[in-house]
């Protein structure tokens, strides 16, 4: 019995910190035409310029910007520009996704909190993990693909650099979600040509779209 309380504690305390701990995953592609330059003066602007005066698309040009100072770049201001970087952002209008989770199942939990058993069906913090019968909900969530695109070019129009991140997420709040898909487009800038890889960022206490 003790040996069997101590396996049901560990996996109620794997439980407890996989449910504190939020991430934001992207898969980030990368492709260059020459080497890119570790620093210098850029220039940022919408890849569509109607979007030129928007304010919404100005507040997301300098949130790249804080990105690309984090990395050596500095931005032009009335300088002639090193660099033109040039973004887009998409997201689709969502689609139904199932997914499971932890449901309430019938059997025996032992409750850490009053440290006592308890028989029947439950679910929740005080009895995390039914260990004899386990059962699943299925879960209908409705879910949006968003992509950030970003580009480098030389003053003269030749293009150096294309990233784009894209992630599955569950809001449309673009300004909940663009910080966090330029962090990751960033994070491992300028990445591998032609290569996608997996970006992982700790939200800790920010909230995950």
């Amino acid at each position: 019995m003790a040996s069997l309380l101590k396996r049901i504690a560990l996996v109620g305390a794997v439980f407890l910190v996989s449910a504190c701990t939020h991430t934001f995953r992207s898969d980030v592609t990368t492709f260059m035409s020459q080497t890119v330059p570790s620093a210098g003066k850029v220039s940022i602007v919408p890849m569509d310029q109607a979007k030129l005066d928007s304010i919404e698309y100005r507040q997301y040009a300098s949130v790249i910007a804080n990105e690309l100072s984090n990395i050596g770049y500095a931005q032009a201001g009335d300088d002639n520009p090193e660099l033109i970087v040039g973004f887009d952002i998409e997201i689709n209008d969502g689609r139904e996704k199932l997914e499971t989770r932890p449901g309430m199942g019938m059997g025996a939990g032992y409750n850490y909190w009053t440290h006592s058993w308890r028989w029947g069906r439950f679910w929740g913090p005080a009895y995390p993990y039914d260990p004899f019968f386990p059962d699943n909900d299925l879960v209908a969530r409705t879910v949006y693909f968003v992509t950030l695109k970003v580009e480098m070019r030389k003053p003269n129009g030749d293009m150096i650099y294309e990233g784009r991140a894209e992630s599955e997420v569950r809001t449309r709040a673009l300004p909940e979600i663009v910080p966090l898909m330029a962090e990751a487009l960033f994070k491992e800038f300028p990445g591998q040509n032609g290569k996608t890889q997996r970006i992982v960022l700790r939200l800790d206490d920010r909230k995950a779209p």
